[in-house]
């Protein structure tokens, strides 16, 4: 953050290198994301084949991925409320170890229905664990780095994605269900790393205050259009502030609060469309693509099938971490809405033309595009929903909300483009997926002004 001579004459002391420090609960979390996609990352390739070798089809191999996605829409209120109530530590630590449970139970699953079972008890945990870190982001990032710390978490995730399916690769031989064990394994150490290295509550708020730069308003110098206490509700970006004062924010944001503000409104349809285009078809349509790519339907050859699997989800893994050490950066400096737009563009098109894959090389190629594309998205979409909520309030409804809309997307998205692939084949399912990237980037068009209420939002907010 650049300051001019006026302001630092006026009191504004310059960026220190404490400011840049990224506080000591966030690598805590970061840590245990890389613990968590280390084992996600050795079952997502094998999961599908698991499922296929019960000797069912494409659309009942895809009900085990929208499974758990269900559950994690049909829990996520209560888990908001869990988190309301107790707090983020125990709820993340909780969630752990239902998903560590269910992970040893479908190692050991001996049918079709076992293993949908437990999928489905997982998401149970998977929404408490994960509405419980978007939690804690918000809580412990200062508000000029919210981009680069969630792009720090994401790349993290992504890390051990890129590992788990390297490893994973490597037991391929050793069959399909060693994986699992080893993911319950992995969520074990991330529950434990939160549980016993997470700082109190009092130290975090602590460090987000000693981390933070000084707004205008702390030190007295004349406010800016864009911090100025106003009440005003539905401005637009551009235009003037009311004189009245605003009166203070509530304790917690409410989604009909969240929902006055463009980019919430924006994110909740972007974050479905995620959800169904990229989180729903990378674990269920792209590896059942690459294992037939790689055995052309032969299942004596399934040990190749996993292979390139886990290639192609590893090289897109890397893809999207390598853009994201400057997607997050880039966030912060030019706002969330271009990154955002440029994404879903990017990531859109590549899958639109997946289906069209002919050769592994191929659908590398275009996985790399939906990886880096999907990397400039999700930074600055969870620091937009961040930016709305504010660092001095609980968002745990706004926050279940928007996870929500990308659980629901991850429930009809392999759903739907199952059946799609199983009628009339890869081809068109993928070209839907991709499509609807496409329709979302519409609602982040560069020249659209955002509105928001003045008398909810932080005083730093922009939304750009």
């Amino acid at each position: 953050m650049q300051l001019t001579k006026a302001d630092e004459a006026e009191g504004a002391p310059p960026e220190t290198p404490a400011k840049t420090r990224i506080p000591t609960g966030l690598k805590v979390l970061i840590a245990a994301s890389f613990m968590i996609a280390l084992g996600y990352g050795l079952v997502a390739p094998v999961l599908p084949s698991f499922a296929r070798s019960f000797n069912v089809g494409v659309a009942a191999t895809t009900i085990v991925v929208s499974a758990l996605a269900a559950m994690r829409l049909v829990f996520a209120p209560g888990a908001g409320k869990l988190i309301s109530r107790f707090g983020e530590r125990p709820i993340y630590t909780c969630g752990m170890v239902i998903v560590a449970v269910s992970s040893f139970v479908n190692a050991a699953a001996w049918d079709y229905w076992v293993l949908l079972a437990s999928r489905a008890f997982a998401g149970i945990g998977s929404v408490m664990f994960t509405v419980s870190a978007m939690g804690l982001l918000v809580r412990l990032a200062p508000s000029h780095m919210r981009g680069r710390v969630s792009g720090y978490y994401a790349t993290a995730f992504l890390l051990g994605n890129i590992m788990g399916p390297v490893v994973g690769g490597a037991l391929s031989g050793l069959g399909m269900r060693l994986p699992f064990a080893l993911y319950g394994c992995s969520l074990l150490i991330a529950g434990a790393i939160v549980w016993f290295m997470m700082p109190p509550a009092d130290q975090i708020d602590a460090e987000r205050e000693a981390y933070s730069l000084p707004t205008q308003h702390d030190t007295g110098s004349k406010a800016s259009p864009d911090t100025n206490d106003a009440s005003a509700t539905d401005v637009p970006a551009s235009g003037k502030e009311s004189p009245r004062q605003k009166p203070p924010m509530p304790a917690t944001m409410t989604v009909r609060q969240a929902l006055k503000f463009t980019n919430y409104r924006s994110a909740l349809f972007t974050n479905f469309t995620i959800g169904w285009a990229v989180l729903g078809i990378q674990s269920s349509l792209i590896p059942l693509l690459a294992a037939y790519l790689a055995t052309g339907g032969d299942a004596s050859r399934a040990p190749e099938g996993t292979v390139l699997a886990s290639t192609v989800m590893a090289v897109g893994s890397l893809a999207n971490a390598l853009t994201q050490t400057v997607s997050g950066r880039l966030s912060d400096n030019l706002g969330r809405r271009i990154m955002i737009f440029i994404g879903l563009l990017i990531a859109g098109t590549a899958i639109s033309t997946i289906g069209i894959s002919s050769a592994p090389w191929m659908l590398v190629a275009l996985i790399v595009g939906m990886g880096a594309g999907a990397a400039l998205i999700t930074p600055s979409l969870q620091a937009s929903v961040a930016d709305v909520i504010g660092s001095k309030r609980d968002g745990a409804p706004v926050l279940a909300t928007f996870q929500m809309h990308s659980d629901f997307g991850m429930i009809l998205g392999p759903l739907l483009a199952g059946a799609v692939a199983d009628t009339w084949g890869f081809t068109p399912a993928f070209m839907l997926c991709g499509g609807l990237l496409l329709a979302a980037s519409l609602t982040w068009l560069p020249f659209r002004t955002p509105h928001w209420p003045r008398e909810l939002a932080d005083k730093n907010y922009t939304g750009r």
